[in-house]
């Protein structure tokens, strides 16, 4: 491996998925300058080849090479602004064989609820600071794909579970049904936010987000959660003033004063 992190002659190989749109439109324009100053001006440095649909060589079936690059490339990049479909049904496919992927989306839109917990680079294309620390995360996500770092997706996510929850051992299922627990909570904080808006505002909505979060106070008291944990916690639902307060008074109370909350 040399300095800049590249492991052989070989440039390893990057198929960018995006939102095209069409020609000289909003989006196609955003898709290029994130290509060109983000995804290109990061990983060549760092010996890729970058690969894009609309720049593939049109003698083959189109959608035969996008599925060949989304199964054999070393890497997929997913830009995942305005949820295009298209782009959901290409990482779908990348999702399946488990292999390397990054996603990205704009900065201020949300992810659907079945990905929000994968590490995701948030980027406002129009600030050079968002796209400075965009480009200083790539550089690190891809130094944890190359010093192998599995790949989890919801799909092995769930086929672990299922395999938990299927064994023989009464413990490994039990961790079944705890894992299973806290994926329920995590949906339970997600739609009954009191600060999601008026519509949350019912007492049966304060009544579960108060029930959730004493159990989770519960899981610091004994240390069965990290202060990483509530903190990602914090990070996937930054938009909640409350909750990041709630978590910031928690976290010193339970894992010492000598451990900030962020």
């Amino acid at each position: 491996m040399d300095s800049r992190g590249q492991t052989s002659d070989r440039p390893e190989s990057c198929f960018y998925i995006c939102p095209i749109g069409p020609p000289e439109s909003a989006i196609r324009r955003r898709s290029n300058q994130i290509y060109q100053h983000v995804v290109s001006s990061t990983l060549e440095p760092l010996g890729f080849s970058i690969e894009r649909a609309d720049q593939m060589d049109q003698s083959g079936t189109i959608t035969s090479q996008i599925i060949d690059g989304l199964l054999q490339s070393d890497l997929v990049i997913a830009d995942l602004t305005d949820h295009n479909p298209n782009v959901f049904y290409e990482l779908a496919i990348r999702h399946a064989v488990a292999k390397p992927f990054i996603q990205l989306i704009a900065e201020g839109q949300t992810l659907p609820f079945d990905i929000q917990g994968l590490r995701t680079i948030f980027l406002d294309h129009r600030d050079l600071d968002s796209v400075h620390e965009a480009k200083e995360t790539l550089v690190g996500m891809v130094g944890s794909m190359r010093n192998g770092k599995p790949v989890e997706t919801p799909l092995t996510y769930t086929l672990n579970l299922q395999t938990l929850s299927q064994s023989d051992d009464s413990e490994a299922r039990g961790i079944a049904d705890i894992i299973s627990e806290i994926q329920g909570l995590k949906q339970l904080l997600r739609t009954n936010d009191p600060d999601a808006g008026p519509v949350r505002h019912s007492s049966l909505a304060r009544t579960d987000v108060m029930a959730l979060r004493n159990f989770i106070q519960s899981l610091a008291k004994s240390g069965k959660i990290t202060a990483d944990d509530l903190r990602e916690l914090m990070y996937r639902h930054k938009g909640s003033k409350n909750l990041s307060e709630w978590i910031s008074a928690i976290i010193p109370k339970y894992y010492g004063p000598d451990e900030p909350p962020f």
